[in-house]
Parts: C-alpha cells; structure tokens; sequence
C-alpha cells in the first residue's frame, strides 16, 4: 500500500502532466506528439513480425534486422538504446555456433510471447535472466555479452506490443522517478524487480484513477512519470547572492536510481585516457610520476571533450595543472588534478596555492575577454567537504563555480559526449549545474536516455 503523502505526490506529479497539456518528449527534449497514436500504428506492424517469428515465418537473425529497422524510423518505446536494440544484437552475436542459435531461438519465442499472467511472466524473465547471466559471467569483456539488467525491459517491450492494456514497460527513467519520491527499492533479482515495477504501477494506475474518476492506462501512467525525474539536488547559484551560505555537498535525496549507464562508456572513451581511475589508484610509482601520468590523462580528456587547453602540469613552478577553454561562450576552467589512492583532502597548502592560482590567471584570461570563470577540482574521490573554502572562494574571487570533479565523472562525461554528440555547451552546462562534488550517478542522470 503506497503511504498517503507518496499518493499526494503521485496525484501532483500527474496534475503537473494535464497542466503541461499532457506534452511526452523523448531523450532530446522534442515534443513526441500524438506519440499514443502513433504507438498503435506501429503495433499493427510490430505484431506481425512477431507472428512471423513466433511462427517460424522468419528466422531470429531475419526479426531483429526487420525490429531494428522498423524501430529506427519509428522509435516510440526508445527500443534502439542499450537495453533494446543492442541487447538484442549482443545476444545474437554470442549464440556462435547452429545449436547456441537454435537454443536462443526457441527460449526468445517463449519469452516474448504474451504473458498468461504476471507469474508466467516473472518465469520467462527468470529463464532469459538465467540464460544471459550464464553468458555475461563467462565472458571477460563485459562489453561483448549481453548485460542481464536488460532482460526487463526488452520482455516487457515485447509484452506491451501484444498487449498494451496489461504490460507496462519497464523503463529506467521511471524506476529513476519512483526513486526520487521514495518508492522503490533495489530488488535481488530481475524478476523480483519486474513484480514489484508492475505491482507498483497498477497501484498507481489506481490512485490516478480515482483521482480523476476515470480508468487510467499504462500509457498515460508512464507518461506522467516519463519526464518527471531530478535533475540535481541543487539549485543554480545565483550571480550575486546575498549571503553566504554554507554548500551541502552530501545529497540529502537519492539522485538517480540509475547507478550504471545504459551502455558501456569504454565503448566510447579512447583507450589513452580509459584508465584514469587506475592511474589515479596507482601505488607503484613515486608520487611525482603519478601525479604527473594522472595530469596528462585528466589534459587529454578535457581536449577530448572539446576544449582547448593548455598543459602547465608538474614542472613548471607554482601552477594549476591546465587550463580549459570554451572560447565560443567564452568559458574558462582552472584545473588541478590529484592522484590521491584514498581521497583527496584540501591542506592548508592546497587552500593558498589555490588562492594563487585564480589571482594569477583570472586577470589573464579576462584580458582575453573570458567573462566566466571556473575552478575544477579532479580527483578520484574526496575525503572531506571543502564547504566554508569553496564560499569564501566564489564569494571573494572572480571564479563563478568551484567543482570538485570525480574521475569516474569525467570518463561518463567523455561517453555521453561522444555516444549522443553532446555539445561543448552541454558539457560545460552539465558542469556548472550539478552539485559542487560531481559523481558519475549525477552525469548519468544528467544524460541518460531510457
């Protein structure tokens, strides 16, 4: 039973929907309009590639070129991400040999069929769950399986086409909604979490039924929840406030229940800068050659996102490490990175060579007409909140925002910049409007699609 303050939120999240005129947009911010009527046009299609192959009209490799395609000019279910589309390629492409194939093909025929009901259901996730695990245990490059935490969507895609009335889809973005206002909870396996989204939301299809008095469907469920999800926790600072305030750098709430991307960044990070986390981890080397292998990658991935940057690193006196720039909004970032095996944590030092930094290289580049100014902090992780230094330095310098970046971040930026062709001003948005200790959940939640 959802408590009464969660079914007010839910009754609000949905009156925020019927006052927006019931607009859907998709991962890019269009409007996707009249999207249920396109939906059933395109079930009409759908099915019969389905029978086709149920029937054994076309063969597995046959349906998911002809799924693929179809989805491609028509994608109102999102079926081309990771967890549709590409599933579905890694699954057929690890079934190698004739027996593999036909063994896949027999148990997707079954799993793909409808449901009798939600205990049929949760059996042919547990067999498609079962048959996937099997594969991406095995396998060492995680990259080259199909990922198991796929298994409820692509069902559930598959059910909603031969029945919409009964099957909601089980997209991330939802399960990031329920999060945020407190109604879900991580499950120990994919069956368990699908009964438990299903169960959910024919719960809430009641609550909004009542609320309206009128029989509310999966369709216009989800779309309510579609593109209700936080963004950050933290509001956009203002130019000039009028006090100091302390800056919470501990997430009060849950961001994103979304603790992975839909896809593997490595796919999409070049392998010079790919293992930044472990030069950041490294024990071996002195700290010197460290730092300084940690300082090159973290210039490379900065160049790699789009910037021009100028590499002043170890060496060359008292100086931040780079500078970053995004000349055309006339943006600048001054950069220290620091490869710290158990957290970084400011000293006394750090807080004055900081100091320095920004009174040295803010006139500079004002003078070549950057008019805001950023301080970047890179670094594994983070030991401590600099809350009180961080205010003073915003609050008594010309640096507008002061992030403290984790490396993992970093690379999820790279990814979504290089998977979605992410403008140079997202990056920089992404950077100037999430918490001051940007995580990889914050970047995904900021990015991702499904």
């Amino acid at each position: 039973m959802i408590p009464q303050n969660m079914q007010l939120q839910i009754t609000s999240i949905w009156d925020k929907y019927i006052a927006d005129n019931k607009i859907v947009l998709d991962n890019k911010g269009n409007d996707l309009q009249d999207i249920d009527s396109k939906r059933l046009e395109a079930i009409v299609a759908l099915k019969i590639m389905l029978q086709n192959f149920i029937s054994g009209t076309t063969d597995i490799a046959e349906f998911k070129t002809n799924i693929d395609s179809y989805n491609k000019q028509n994608n109102y279910w999102g079926f081309t991400s990771i967890k549709g589309q590409m599933f579905f390629n890694l699954l057929v492409k690890t079934s190698d040999t004739d027996e593999q194939t036909q063994k896949l093909t027999k148990l997707l025929k079954q799993c793909i069929t409808e449901p009798i009901n939600l205990q049929d259901a949760l059996s042919k996730i547990d067999a498609l769950d079962k048959y996937v695990s099997a594969i991406f245990n095995k396998v060492p490059d995680k990259r080259k399986a199909p990922n198991p935490g796929s298994v409820c969507y692509f069902l559930s895609y598959f059910w909603q086409i031969h029945n919409s009335q009964v099957w909601p889809v089980m997209y991330s973005s939802i399960i990031v909604s329920f999060t945020d206002i407190g109604l879900w909870q991580e499950s120990k396996t994919q069956k368990e979490s699908y009964e438990n989204f299903f169960n959910l939301n024919e719960e809430i299809k009641q609550i909004l039924s009542n609320h309206t008095n009128r029989t509310i469907t999966n369709w216009e469920a989800e779309h309510s929840f579609w593109n209700y999800k936080k963004v950050t926790a933290y509001p956009k600072k203002d130019a000039k406030p009028k006090e100091v305030k302390p800056t919470n750098t501990t997430k009060e709430t849950p961001i994103s229940a979304l603790s992975q991307a839909s896809f593997d960044i490595y796919d999409y990070v070049p392998r010079v800068v790919a293992n930044l986390i472990d030069l950041g981890n490294e024990t071996e080397t002195s700290s010197s050659a460290k730092g300084t292998k940690y300082e090159k990658a973290v210039c490379e991935l900065f160049k790699q996102l789009g910037f021009t940057v100028q590499y002043l690193g170890q060496g060359t006196g008292r100086e931040p490490d780079l500078i970053a720039i995004h000349k055309e909004d006339n943006v600048a970032f001054i950069i220290d990175a620091k490869a710290y095996t158990n957290g970084y944590m400011m000293g006394a030092g750090d807080e004055r060579a900081i100091k320095d930094y920004i009174n040295h290289y803010c006139p500079k580049l004002q003078k070549e007409g950057i008019k805001k100014i950023g301080f970047i902090i890179v670094s594994n992780s983070f030991k401590s909140s600099f809350d009180e230094y961080i205010n003073d330095i915003t609050w008594q310098s010309d640096i507008k925002r002061f992030v403290l970046l984790t490396s993992e971040a970093l690379l999820h930026l790279l990814a979504y910049r290089s998977k979605d062709q992410k403008t140079l001003a997202e990056v920089v948005e992404a950077i100037i409007s999430l918490g001051i200790i940007i995580t990889a959940q914050d970047i995904i939640q900021q990015f991702d699609d499904i």
